[in-house]
């Protein structure tokens, strides 16, 4: 766990736990040290949206799933 006093460590961390790359944490940081919030937030909003696709994607696999094993059982598949 990173130091709370070192302000850029507990930001990096943080970037690690959303599963941010070495190389998009770097961009961050550099977005931050300059200042640059509107652009990181942009940033963050499309990397969000991107998890969030994945997510859907899981689900409606899950979904499929949940539909054959329900069919295969109704069948007497199961």
């Amino acid at each position: 766990m990173a130091n709370a006093a070192d302000t850029k460590a507990v930001i990096t961390e943080n970037l690690l736990d959303m599963g941010l790359d070495e190389n998009s944490i770097s961009k961050c940081l550099t977005m931050i040290e300059n200042g640059q919030y509107i652009a990181l937030d942009r940033f963050l909003k499309a990397y969000r949206q991107t998890l969030l696709d994945s997510v859907h994607k899981c689900n409606d696999r899950i979904d499929c799933l949940d539909y054959f094993t329900y069919t295969m059982r109704k069948n007497g598949g199961i």
